[in-house]
């Protein structure tokens, strides 16, 4: 029997914060692994179980650290936190709360209450950022309709909810992937470009003309450390080795693919295919790859990943629906197998400017897919055995990352190059320390030579930087 041809549907969400945590003192200096634990860490794998819809989760282990740490508020220490438990407050804790509320507020802003007090106003501040799951609690309900003047006891009442939030991240995950309506992977253990720490020189490759004066292979070892506390980590949460890895910000080499090759799966960007290959055709995104009869690669549809992380929150919710399911039929019908689209995106930063966190979209999207026999969801372990998808052999690949095809935001820039030189510095007179190891972030090279007076908070990725390089 001749099987029908579908278009098979990879949602792949890729779940990232670095390390805010102060190594000196073990505070959280920003609050940005907290707001999405009390929003977009839960609710996300949540539409997968609801609607009985198969997706994949790209979870760092450095994130995982966080969550569990955020899961016992009585010894963690976190300065927003702090702020909500004290009845007074500083001038340097209400100017904190202020530029918070000013770099960003969940859509729509009406959402916050806005107060004089700092701690009503932290405390409407997180209020503002539960996602819908958590504001169904009668706690975030009573005090949701409060907004001011919040007792000890609320606050407390309030802290310890979250709490309980929290501690179900992690088991949501676990049962969900067990139950096989989930798939795991990870990345790298600090979220580093992993390429660049196994060759500093594979920067040029991704389209960089200065790189800086540091030794070639200085972070060779280091790659290898990144990549194997990561499946130790992974190992520890869901007792099994993991079988696919989103590489950092999609940065991939050839040698990073030669080092990870227990790996069945990994996905990097469209752009990284069109420069490997000399035929740029968009159709060959839609096929599996083999790298070196190794690795399956998949290749991220960047229009459909883009529209939603940067788009459809501003149009008429149930119009994206259709907008996308008309481009996945576009797709459908515009080739003669069964297409594999991948769309991979950030899975936390997009939500805070849809309607209700993306309720809307999303529960819409989903049950409109499943009305449409032609689209199969899959998760990364399907895609061994996709019916009528084609694979293609490849035994090279170019260097780059998923912005872009290219290292640019992380290496090339005066200040960017001078980063790697600190860390180069550091790393040889400490050798491969746990803080050298987490000072390899791709965040803190991000925002370096960017235009620093759009940027809130750069003072403090500087600060934990260097503070990272420098501690014993």
């Amino acid at each position: 029997m001749v099987r029908q041809k579908k278009l098979f549907l990879l949602f792949w969400w890729h779940m990232h914060q670095p390390l805010y945590k102060n190594p000196q003192t073990s505070e959280y200096e920003l609050p940005w692994t907290l707001i999405h634990s009390i929003k977009d860490y839960f609710d996300v794998p949540d539409w997968a179980e609801r609607f009985e819809f198969k997706m994949s989760f790209n979870i760092t282990p450095v994130l995982f650290d966080q969550i569990q740490d955020y899961s016992n508020t009585k010894k963690i220490k976190c300065k927003l936190l702090e702020i909500i438990k004290k009845r007074e407050n500083t001038k340097e804790e209400d100017k904190f709360v202020k530029r918070l509320v000013k770099i960003i507020t969940p859509y729509p802003k009406s959402r916050l209450f806005y107060t004089e007090k700092t701690r009503d106003l932290a405390l409407n501040y997180m209020i503002s950022w539960c996602g819908e799951n958590l504001k169904k609690s009668e706690i975030v309900k009573n005090l949701s309709e409060k907004k001011e003047n919040y007792s000890d006891e609320e606050v407390n009442s309030f802290i310890l909810e979250i709490e309980k939030h929290i501690k179900s991240i992690i088991p949501k995950y676990k049962r969900l992937k067990e139950e096989k309506i989930i798939s795991v992977s990870i990345s790298p253990y600090y979220h580093p470009i992993t390429p660049l720490l196994f060759d500093i020189e594979a920067a040029k490759e991704g389209g960089i003309d200065e790189i800086p004066n540091i030794d070639r292979f200085l972070f060779y070892e280091d790659a290898k450390e990144q990549i194997n506390k990561a499946k130790q980590k992974f190992e520890g949460i869901f007792g099994e080795p993991p079988s696919s890895m989103w590489p950092s910000e999609g940065a991939v080499s050839e040698k990073m693919l030669e080092e990870i090759s227990d790996m069945k799966f990994i996905a990097t960007d469209e752009k990284i295919l069109f420069k490997s290959q000399e035929e740029k055709r968009k159709d060959r995104i839609y096929c599996r790859f083999l790298f070196k009869d190794k690795i399956f690669i998949v290749f991220r549809d960047v229009e459909l990943s883009d529209l939603i992380s940067f788009s459809y929150h501003s149009w008429d919710q149930k119009s994206a629906v259709q907008d996308f399911i008309l481009r996945l039929k576009l797709i459908y019908d515009s080739v003669d197998f069964s297409p594999l689209v991948s769309v991979i995106l950030d899975g936390e930063n997009c939500w805070e400017y849809y309607p209700e966190n993306g309720k809307i979209f999303m529960e819409n999207l989903l049950s409109e897919i499943k009305k449409q026999d032609w689209i199969e969801p899959v998760k990364i372990e399907d895609i061994m055995e996709l019916d009528g998808n084609p694979i293609i052999f490849i035994d090279r690949i170019k260097a780059g990352s998923w912005i872009d095809g290219k290292f640019s935001k992380w290496i090339g820039t005066k200040e960017k190059n001078s980063y790697w030189e600190k860390l180069a510095g550091a790393r040889k007179i400490k050798g491969m320390t746990e803080k050298i190891l987490v000072a390899e972030g791709s965040d803190w090279f991000w925002w370096q030579g960017e235009n620093t007076q759009e940027i809130e908070f750069l003072e403090v990725f500087d600060k934990l930087f260097n503070l990272y390089i420098s501690s014993d």
